[in-house]
């Protein structure tokens, strides 16, 4: 599964940098053209979040995952393709980039579903550990490969490099044996898995409450990662010193992961919320400002915090969640997680128009802090990390 895992995630990080580019060169191409792409693509995956979770938990989660993959792959391989033979349009980009975003919805239920069909639930959280750091590499090596390709061979073989790796990654998905039985929902009708699925979320205050101070955090770092941290980065240090800041972040969610194979907290949603809060550090040390070492220092803390908060939160859902609702209720998760980021993104430079760039660095930075305030529930206070 991690291989999977590695090679999709290698492809799907490669692919905002060859979309970006490839719309920007193409006629009529423009920042409007480019919005409006990566809008349809992180739309079609938010719309499809929630049946994709209906959908994984009523049939074979693996069967769902290879068919999302290979929707991924032949819509970008056919993206690509198009685009290399000079032939491409913006309508055509954002059609097809909207298609494989649809498939990435379907994927992500499935995916958290998947993991305990693969590793038993002592190993659960080493699992995802692993997981979490080969997804991390793959984004450090797709995003550099992105820039090597679009450079040398043009934005359209990069899109195709991204649709081969999918399609590879969905020969490895069909080839993979779940180790544990699967229990999936017996309803009548999906609507009424649906309706199941939000009974089982909402039933967990634990989880409402998790997921709601994510949704706000990722909220404000959407808008400072997508917008505010560039924004104030051109005012003193330029791209370069952007790009330190972009890196520690990546090196410290390596070491995060790395660290949650032998962090067994007895509190473990006490820890990954207030680990989720510390990913607000870089925000205020732009926002203040702080001198450049301190940014750097504060993004590779965020990242070490973000990846402990992942996988504890990931095993705490797992272990904690009935099986044949798992996807279901994780569907709500990842919506909270994606929805609000392309509303961040669209109105964080209105607003640094309107109140300027500090003030708007203060919010997005206390926002991105707020997680820990789900320790207000009890819920995620009690629970208590199981005997293994």
């Amino acid at each position: 599964m991690a291989i999977a895992r590695f090679m999709a995630l290698l492809g799907g990080s490669a692919l905002p940098t060859a979309l970006a580019f490839g719309v920007l060169a193409l006629e009529g191409g423009s920042a409007t053209a480019l919005g409006l792409v990566m809008a349809v693509a992180s739309l079609g995956q938010v719309v499809f979040l929630i049946p994709g979770g209906v959908v994984a938990d009523r049939w074979s989660r693996k069967r769902v995952l290879v068919l999302s993959e290979a929707t991924t792959g032949l819509s970008l391989l056919a993206l690509g393709l198009i685009y290399a033979s000079g032939h491409a349009s913006v309508a055509t980009m954002a059609l097809l980039a909207g298609v494989a975003g649809a498939a990435g919805g379907f994927f992500y239920p499935a995916a958290t579903g998947f993991v305990p069909e693969m590793s038993p639930p002592a190993e659960l959280q080493a699992t995802n550990a692993i997981l979490r750091m080969t997804a991390n590499v793959a984004r450090i090596a797709g995003t550099a490969a992105a820039g090597i390709i679009v450079a040398f061979l043009g934005a359209g073989w990069a899109v195709v490099t991204s649709g081969v790796l999918a399609l590879g990654a969905t020969v490895v998905l069909v080839r993979l044996k779940p180790r544990f039985s699967a229990p999936h929902a017996t309803a009548s009708n999906p609507f009424v898995d649906l309706a199941e699925g939000w009974r089982e979320f909402i039933a967990r205050r634990w989880v409402v409450a998790i997921v709601v101070a994510g949704a706000v955090s990722s909220f404000g770092s959407a808008a400072f990662f997508g917008v505010l941290g560039p924004l104030r980065m051109e005012e003193s240090g330029g791209a370069s010193e952007w790009a330190l800041i972009t890196a520690a972040l990546a090196l410290g969610l390596l070491v995060g992961a790395a660290a949650a194979l032998r962090i067994h907290p007895r509190r473990p949603l006490v820890v990954a919320v207030t680990a989720l809060g510390l990913y607000s550090l870089p925000m205020f040390a732009l926002a203040i400002p702080t001198p450049l070492a301190v940014a750097v220092a504060a993004a590779f803390v965020a990242g070490v915090s973000l990846d402990i908060f992942a996988v504890l939160w990931d095993t705490a859902l797992q272990q904690r969640v009935p099986r044949e609702a798992l996807s279901r209720v994780s569907s709500f998760d990842w919506l909270g997680t994606f929805a609000l980021s392309p509303i961040a993104l669209g109105v964080a430079g209105p607003v640094v128009l309107a109140l300027g760039l500090s003030n708007v660095l203060w919010g997005a930075a206390l926002l991105a802090a707020m997680a820990p305030l789900a320790l207000l529930e009890p819920e995620v206070r009690g629970i208590v990390t199981r005997s293994r």
